[in-house]
């Protein structure tokens, strides 16, 4: 588990609030409370599937404003012992490994977890079984994403905006990588637009 200096704490904590890549979580038992850590699980899914990625804080209440109150001496030391728990619990959530490094950074003289996650290479997260909780906080077959509406937040993919984005950075994703490895398809070299589609229909 990295350490993460006060000045890259000042930057990922800029503005003191909640956005599209920056998600807070209360300081909580990471054994005990089976609902945060859900929550937890399931913020990063979503920010696995959120365009550039982005951060999740561990520490902070959601007091409106938003009270920097560092996690516990208690609840660090279980995080820091269990953090391959930590990590066997979210894989076995996730269809695809989840890209993300956990560190822990002080700001305003308090500690916090942070897990740094990259957007997904190639392949959408995707929740892989129920969880255990009654409010059906992770669901199987669920993407989650993070979102703007009404207020920056971890949620199911349903917005048919949010759908349409969702894909087409997956196609994005998809075309890249088989440039990289070498595909140029003949359609990419023609000048005639209008037989755009049949050309690429036929090269498939």
């Amino acid at each position: 588990m990295k350490e993460i200096s006060e000045d890259s704490m000042e930057k990922i904590l800029e503005g003191n609030t909640e956005n599209l890549n920056l998600e807070f979580k209360e300081s909580f038992d990471f054994e005990e409370s089976v609902w945060a850590r859900e929550k937890l699980i399931r913020a990063i899914l979503a920010m696995s599937n959120t365009k550039s990625g982005g951060f999740v804080i561990v520490g902070i209440k959601d007091n409106k404003p938003f009270d920097f109150v560092g996690v516990t001496a208690e609840h660090l030391n279980k995080f820091v012992t269990k953090i391959e728990e930590l990590k066997a619990k979210v894989e076995s959530f996730a269809n695809f490994q989840a890209d993300y490094e956990i560190g822990i950074g002080t700001y305003r003289k308090k500690r916090y977890l942070i897990f740094d996650i990259r957007e997904f290479y190639l392949n959408p997260i995707i929740c892989r079984k129920n969880g255990e909780h009654k409010d059906k906080i992770l669901e199987e077959g669920a993407i989650y994403i993070r979102t703007l509406k009404d207020k920056p937040s971890s949620i199911k993919l349903i917005n048919p905006v949010d759908v349409q984005d969702f894909m087409t950075r997956g196609m994005d994703k998809q075309i890249t990588n088989y440039h990289k490895r070498g595909w140029r398809h003949v359609s990419e070299k023609s000048e005639d637009t209008s037989s755009l589609f049949e050309k690429e229909r036929k090269g498939f």
